[in-house]
């Protein structure tokens, strides 16, 4: 689940952040183990098949699909992510989108 500085390309679906264009992004492997990974695959909403492989080296969720106590920092400024932590973050469930207050008066 490390980072790579290569050209790097998000497997969530709508996403379109890569390492060129975003470079403050961090993208990760998925995981090894195969219990992780299943999660990880349904958390993402895509299915393993024809139209989608997970490879090492060249398939990446971007850091923006994890919440911030997911990841930690080394000294070096390297972004990883904690054992066992699970993408979260999309836009199938309003992560990102400015919610209004109900009483829309106090505006």
């Amino acid at each position: 689940m490390s980072e790579s500085s290569c050209r790097c390309y998000c497997s969530v679906p709508c996403c379109s952040n890569n390492k060129h264009i975003f470079a403050y992004l961090s993208f990760h492997d998925f995981p090894v183990d195969a219990e992780i990974r299943a999660c990880w695959v349904r958390a993402i909403k895509r299915d393993e098949g024809p139209s989608f492989k997970i490879l090492r080296g060249s398939t990446y969720v971007c850091s923006q699909h994890f919440a911030p106590e997911d990841l930690c920092t080394s000294a070096s400024g390297r972004t990883r992510i904690k054992k066992g932590a699970t993408p979260s973050r999309f836009p199938w469930n309003d992560w990102g989108k400015v919610s209004l207050p109900e009483n829309k008066e106090a505006f």
